[in-house]
């Protein structure tokens, strides 16, 4: 048997081996159905790795080099669903940041600007800061950042700062962008698979998952125009490429019902 024909028995063995329901966002292959905010300008940071079968960040850069952030993002809207994916580290880090922890994101209902890094969006954190890291350069995975530019988005979230779910809701990002942390789930050891998973609910609610733990529950999000605040339902989903060498796999969604 030939290595293309090998390849596309894998891949169709993986997909029909998909949780019932979901279908994949990505064939292992190419970025068919994605798009990159700097694919026009400096060029996308995004690029298949055949040997892992996933998407890798800043692929032949060497560590240390100069780079620029960027977004991939589906070329689909979506509203009511659960996303699962593996993630894991590389080894290279880039400058400006080429000492610090780790960073990346996931990102959903990405609206406005498409082309703006960062878009506003909803943000499931993906960093390698431990539970015990507070403060500005924090990068823990299942922290929540609200990332709005003008109009604001915002959401609900108890409260910020560390989340604690027996406290009352409130709003973070009505005046800009907002974060909470989470002092749940953790990271497995550096070079290991991780399993993240998101639970969106149109604009009522999401839980966020880190190796199976639910970490983070956030509700009520909002767009902010001059008009006023209006539910913020739907959008693209995103990964961030944030000066470090990350692999994202396996991304699979399952559209859910909508209310009636």
């Amino acid at each position: 048997m030939k290595c293309g024909a090998v390849f596309l028995f894998l891949w169709t063995f993986a997909l029909a081996d998909l949780e019932p329901g979901f279908t994949s966002l990505f064939n292992g292959s190419s970025l068919d159905g994605w798009i990159s905010a700097r694919q026009d300008t400096v060029g996308s940071k995004f690029s298949v790795d055949e040997e892992t079968q996933s998407i890798v960040t800043y692929a032949g850069r060497e560590q240390g080099d100069e780079e620029a952030t960027d977004v991939l993002y589906t070329t689909t809207d979506y509203s009511h669903y659960i996303l699962k994916l593996d993630y894991k580290w590389g080894e290279k880090r880039f400058a400006p940041r080429g000492d610090w922890e780790r960073d990346a994101g996931l990102l959903f209902h990405i609206t406005g600007e498409l082309n703006q890094v960062w878009p506003d969006c909803i943000e499931m954190q993906i960093g390698e800061s431990t539970n015990e890291v507070v403060g500005g350069k924090r990068y823990h995975t299942g922290d929540l950042f609200v990332i709005g530019h003008r109009p604001h988005v915002s959401v609900q979230v108890s409260p910020e700062g560390f989340y604690d779910s027996t406290l009352p809701f409130q709003a973070v990002g009505l005046e800009g962008w907002g974060r909470c942390w989470t002092p749940l789930g953790k990271e497995r050891p550096h070079g290991q698979w991780n399993q993240i998973e998101i639970r969106v609910y149109g604009a009522e609610r999401a839980l966020f998952f880190l190796n199976g733990v639910q970490v983070l529950e956030i509700r009520d999000f909002g767009r902010t125009e001059e008009e006023g605040v209006f539910p913020l339902s739907q959008g693209r989903i995103g990964f961030q490429a944030e000066w470090a060498e990350i692999y994202y796999r396996n991304i699979r969604i399952k559209e859910l019902p909508l209310p009636e």
